[in-house]
């Protein structure tokens, strides 16, 4: 099993070398490294944007010169090296590594994605390698993570709400035993190459690539969600794409958290009524509660065809998982959205980790300590869950 460790990068120079540094003091040494620092070709003869581009090639050069790590780099960054058209942006770097590293790999060899200014510990790479050789099913890791804070209170501020908004989500997903219960970040994923060839690779997108990735490693196989060692990913606000961690850090320093709300306890349960109704779907119709957002989103009755086409009830619940995959709960629970989003966080906060937040609590007026300690109960609550919940 060979290990390989894939790096997009784009004006990351004053961040790569940290990471560079955990590289080299891994406990597990035999790997190879592959870099892709890249950004748009046009933004050469653009003022503003240069500048990332020039820092780039700091990046480019500084690479050079290390000389105790195995690095293949891909300079897509350089004046005509640069992405041209439409095709841009960390899903495409994401691709071309991964391509790379696919075309040299055998099957059960790993990849640790990981970002340029994210950092690790010193056994994180051995800890996932461990992983995946002692469980030879497993096509995906997504791993553990918990971002650092930086000293600059509205970053923090904001980088709490947004954590505290992706863990609410992952923990009242695995309440209703939901196969998408993980978290897809591309500075917290590993995956086996035959996983990522069963699904013919990822597919690049600006932005969110992440996400798709693991969903359809879901559909393929088993993924697991729990390793002793998380990852260290920045808490820096950022522009670079559509949505994600550093977006959600600038809308929430401007106080927009429309595209990140706490979804409704009672639209999980909606969720978790319908999986349980899955044996008795199986045999006849009966209403579910998501038949609003099923008719609206399919504009016909999906269980007929699925029965028609999966002739046992165990292949008839996997085919209905699939249906109603990650990307379709999002939207189920985006569908039954309603009412003050900060209510269901207090609900849960109070009910589930045993916290006890006055339903006048908010998270402008709460203090960064304050929410730092909230966001330890969630991370450790979390932990708990990871262990038991692995993804089959």
């Amino acid at each position: 099993m060979n290990v390989f460790v894939a790096i997009p990068a784009l004006n990351e120079n004053d961040h790569i070398q940290g990471l560079i540094g955990d590289l080299g003091a891994q406990s597990f040494q035999d790997f190879r490294i592959y870099i892709c620092v890249n950004n748009p070709d046009e933004w050469w003869n653009d003022p503003v944007k240069k500048k990332l581009c020039e820092n780039n090639l700091e990046t480019i050069e500084y690479i050079k010169n290390i000389r105790d790590l195995n690095i293949t780099l891909t300079d897509r960054a350089s004046e005509g090296n640069g992405w041209k058209g439409k095709r841009r942006g960390v899903g495409y770097a994401r691709k071309v590594l991964f391509e790379a590293i696919n075309s040299e790999s055998d099957d059960d060899d790993i990849v640790i994605s990981l970002d340029a200014d994210t950092r690790i510990r010193r056994g994180y790479i051995e800890s996932v390698r461990d992983i995946f050789r002692k469980n030879k099913k497993t096509l995906l890791l997504a791993n553990p993570y918990y971002h650092e804070l930086i000293g600059n209170e509205s970053v923090d501020r904001a980088i709490l709400r947004y954590e505290l908004y992706m863990r609410y989500y992952l923990l009242n997903l695995m309440k209703v035993y939901s196969p998408y219960a993980f978290t897809a970040m591309g500075s917290a994923i590993s995956f086996r190459i035959g996983g990522y060839r069963k699904i013919s690779g990822i597919t690049p997108k600006q932005a969110g690539e992440d996400f798709y990735f693991v969903n359809r490693m879901k559909k393929a196989g088993d993924i697991m969600v729990w390793n002793e060692e998380a990852v260290y990913p920045s808490a820096r606000e950022s522009d670079r794409v559509p949505f994600g961690t550093g977006p959600a850090v600038s809308k929430g320093m401007s106080g927009d958290w429309e595209s990140y709300p706490f979804y409704d306890i009672e639209a999980f349960s909606r969720i978790g009524e319908t999986y349980r109704l899955l044996p008795e779907l199986f045999r006849r119709d009966v209403e579910t509660p998501v038949d609003g957002y099923l008719y609206e989103a399919f504009g016909k009755n999906i269980w007929e065809p699925l029965r028609n086409n999966f002739k046992t009830e165990k292949l008839f619940i996997r085919a209905c998982h699939e249906k109603i995959d990650g990307l379709r709960i999002l939207q189920i629970l985006r569908y039954y959205q309603k009412g003050n989003s900060l209510k269901n966080f207090i609900r849960f906060s109070n009910s589930e980790l045993g916290l006890r937040l006055k339903y006048s609590f908010d998270f402008d007026s709460t203090s960064v300590d304050e929410l730092d300690g909230i966001r330890n109960r969630y991370f450790g609550y979390e932990s708990e869950m990871r262990k038991k919940y692995q993804i089959n």
